[in-house]
């Protein structure tokens, strides 16, 4: 269970809505920012998508950046950096200059999923992204970050000295070194969806962030593994403790009937998604099931992806989301809410945490 109370946080795939420019949801990423700042939220989580017509979160750390320099004191996490798709020693210098530029506010979430389509994820030239191979690409970046004792040997190029006697083990030197980035320590999280990230977290002993709000099917199992496996002495652990994060579809809305009727806006996108047919996000629809023309044949997999949804009235939802963190032990929960109209989504979010902080 988590040793202190559990937190709110936002995750924000910075959606464009139908009827508005790029340029505009930008701007409206960096205004939601400003509102959870204003409402408490503990940190904003960015995350990574490619080729999107309907997500925007392509070059996570620049938004990041953007979201740093508007705002004073909330946490900024990547939610996450696919590494796959990075090299880790660019990733370190990345996330290590925020962590310069901004001390004590930035955190690194680390997945290994594509984040887009298979024609895109080719020409991101994703490398392999197995468990082993991105279990390393985690111990790899932390190095960079100087998360990781000089005397654990790690799969870095040119991390070991050569021409050791015979027995010998050679004294790790950083050779290949991130500057900025080196020393920052910013807080690292696996992002999963599945068992096999769990297994990467709890094996490194590092904090796990479950995507549930898009893959609730194994969510509970990905908790349950992870705490199973967590080595408290692995050399990459920061407290020896574990730590889990789990994200979730909101809607809030002054009448649960206004709140359903908003949330068609994430059910037609994730229709979509599933579909094939993206787009920007659509207005709100009076049919609740409108979305279903969306995916002919395939609305039994939009509603298990949509499944860990809260919608409803803000006590309604807060307090069932207080079930959600007692059942899993959850430390901080990571709220997802799309809305076509940014006044709505905004708040959504205020709802929310006004009801969370009473």
């Amino acid at each position: 269970m988590p040793a202190s109370a559990p937190v709110l946080s936002v995750l924000d795939l910075v959606p464009v809505s139908a009827g508005r420019t790029r340029a505009q949801a930008l701007a409206e990423m960096t205004g939601l920012a400003r509102t959870a700042e204003a409402c408490g939220y503990h940190r904003y989580w960015i995350a990574e998508h490619h080729g999107s017509t309907t997500y925007l979160a392509a070059a996570t750390t620049v938004l990041m950046g953007q979201v740093l320099a508007a705002t004073e004191r909330i946490g900024v996490a990547s939610g996450g950096i696919m590494l796959p798709n990075h090299a880790p020693l660019v990733v370190a210098e990345q996330v290590g200059t925020l962590a310069e530029l901004y001390p004590g506010r930035v955190a690194l979430g680390l997945g290994r999923a594509p984040g887009t389509d298979p024609l895109t994820a080719s020409a991101l030239r994703r490398r392999a992204a197995d468990p082993r191979s991105f279990a390393q690409e985690v111990l790899e970046t932390l190095v960079y970050l100087g998360q990781v004792p000089d005397d654990v040997p790690a799969a870095v190029p040119g991390s070991l000295v050569p021409g050791a006697g015979p027995g010998e083990l050679p004294a790790p030197v950083r050779r290949v070194r991130a500057v900025p980035g080196e020393g920052t320590g910013p807080q690292a999280w696996v992002l999963g969806s599945s068992v096999n990230g769990a297994r990467v977290a709890g094996t490194l002993g590092l904090p796990l962030a479950v995507a549930s709000h898009f893959a609730p099917a194994q969510a509970e199992a990905a908790v349950v593994t992870y705490r199973s496996v967590f080595d408290a002495s692995a050399p990459t652990s920061p407290d020896a403790r574990p730590h889990v994060a789990a994200a979730v579809n909101v809607m809030v809305a002054p009448t649960e009937g206004e709140a359903r009727r908003l949330f068609t806006t994430a059910m037609a996108a994730a229709a979509r998604v599933v579909g094939g047919r993206p787009a920007p996000l659509d207005p709100p629809s009076e049919d609740p099931a409108a979305w279903r023309d969306l995916a002919p044949g395939r609305e039994a997999a939009v509603e298990q992806a949509m499944a860990l949804s809260f919608v409803g009235t803000a006590a309604d939802v807060a307090t069932r989301l207080r079930a959600l963190t007692e059942r899993w032990g959850l430390e901080e929960v990571l709220v997802v809410s799309y809305a076509h109209d940014a006044c709505a989504r905004r708040r959504s979010y205020e709802m929310l945490a006004r009801a969370w902080m009473t």
